[in-house]
């Protein structure tokens, strides 16, 4: 029980507002830039809102939180502070 209430607090370390806009941000990058690209292949008559679209959301949340957000302290390091 102890090691589900110290993976809950790290996991709770990681839920800021900063990550938020981080994945807000970057999830709206990746969709422009879908967008553009689709544009340039296929004209204005192309560019649409689908349900196709929540891959490219969700890799855009990934790429720019690898990239921004870099941890205080990994797991090990948590770890061995709160044992």
């Amino acid at each position: 029980m102890k090691k589900l209430i110290l993976l809950l607090k790290f996991i709770r370390t990681g839920l800021t507002i900063r990550n938020l806009f981080i994945s807000i941000y970057g999830g709206i990058a990746m969709l422009l830039l879908m967008f553009i690209i689709q544009f340039f292949i296929g004209g204005f008559d192309d560019v649409e809102w689908n349900n196709d679209l929540i891959f490219p959301i969700i890799l855009g949340v990934l790429v720019s939180l690898s990239f921004f957000e870099k941890p205080i302290i990994t797991w090990e390091e948590y770890w061995k502070k709160n044992k």
